[in-house]
């Protein structure tokens, strides 16, 4: 950047400041889902009041965007044809990218344990695009990149070329080791020793999570700028509620907590983002800050493009794991407000 400098006396001159590294931000990019659905078809998307609306399409918050860097990491235009690294710029993450032959071969596998001590120790033992610092991402990064709006390889391919299935290694571990299907967005837990995913590197300030408790009812999460209804949805009699996926949406659209009435039904990536990887906890949560969390499925308001009359759901059970859910299943709630 070119910075013009001013003094008390009128003087000025003119300076050029370079800012190396990566700058990481907690914001989670929006999911990419652009189409809205019923519970079984694609429709209009529906406006405030109508039903079905509060789905993923209505909101686009912290929209994704990329960047194409060479190997000194600096931007290139969206037209280059070739280019060695991504930035995300919502995340601020720095992403290697995948080629056909070579150290960063988009065939080459691994299981768990060599993704990191052999794969990511290579690229910083040899200073990948002058740098030592790559790392695993976890399974919520790597989701991250992910296009909910697309399906076979649901990732943009423009920024991200040569990415195949059947996944890639994250460095989440809970009671499993994870690894994430660009396929069709699907985080899957699988034996670390034996079997074998591709391998996306990355660079910036790894991330973590900070839930403050508001004693209204709500928690806020520091890092992603989310507040979330700390209790799950009960019934008028005061038990846990299940609803399905149109009355889920309903019902967030509808609630007044904590002084605020913009409440949502978080996307599966806002979602994704309560998982806590730290041990096998049943509910896999953070329980001191929401211990009235139920060890099931919780929805989320995004629909699986391939499968309209699916929707995406978290179980919260010692795993953590997605599944796709019919939109008439009965699934408990939690709702979310903000993120920009």
């Amino acid at each position: 950047a070119t910075v013009t400098v001013h003094d008390s006396g009128g003087n000025s001159a003119t300076v050029s400041v370079t800012v190396s590294g990566s700058s990481s931000t907690g914001k989670i990019p929006d999911t990419g889902q652009t189409t809205c659905y019923n519970d079984s078809a694609e429709i209009t998307c529906p406006r405030p009041g109508q039903d079905y609306y509060g789905q993923d399409a209505n909101y686009t918050i912290n929209p994704p965007s990329y960047t194409k860097l060479d190997s000194s990491g600096n931007d290139l235009p969206d037209s280059a044809t070739s280019w060695v690294m991504v930035r995300d710029n919502v995340r601020g993450f720095i992403w290697e990218v995948k080629t056909d032959g070579g150290v960063h071969d988009k065939d080459d596998t691994y299981n768990w344990y060599d993704a990191q001590n052999d794969f990511i120790a290579k690229l910083n033992s040899a200073g990948f695009a002058g740098y030592s610092d790559w790392w695993l991402p976890g399974r919520e990064e790597l989701r991250s990149i992910c296009d909910y709006e697309r399906y076979n390889l649901a990732i943009d391919t423009t920024y991200f070329p040569n990415t195949l299935s059947p996944g890639y290694w994250s460095s989440s571990v809970n009671c499993y080791h994870w690894a994430v299907d660009p396929n069709n967005n699907g985080c899957d837990y699988t034996d670390w020793t034996s079997s074998r995913y591709h391998v996306r590197a990355v660079r910036g300030e790894k991330p973590s999570k900070t839930f403050v408790e508001n004693y209204d009812g709500t928690v806020s999460d520091t890092s992603t700028g989310l507040m979330w209804q700390q209790d799950t949805a009960r019934d008028v009699q005061g038990s846990y509620d299940t609803m399905n996926w149109g009355e889920a949406l309903a019902y967030c659209e509808a609630l007044s907590l904590g002084g605020h009435s913009d409440w949502r039904l978080p996307n599966i990536k806002e979602l994704g983002s309560l998982v806590d990887f730290s041990s096998c906890s049943n509910p896999a949560i953070d329980k001191s800050k929401f211990p009235n969390t139920v060890s099931s499925k919780y929805w989320s308001s995004t629909t699986c493009s391939s499968s309209p009359s699916i929707a995406w759901s978290v179980f919260f059970d010692s795993r953590g794991d997605d599944d796709g859910n019919d939109k008439s299943s009965y699934d408990y709630v939690r709702c979310v407000r903000g993120g920009q």
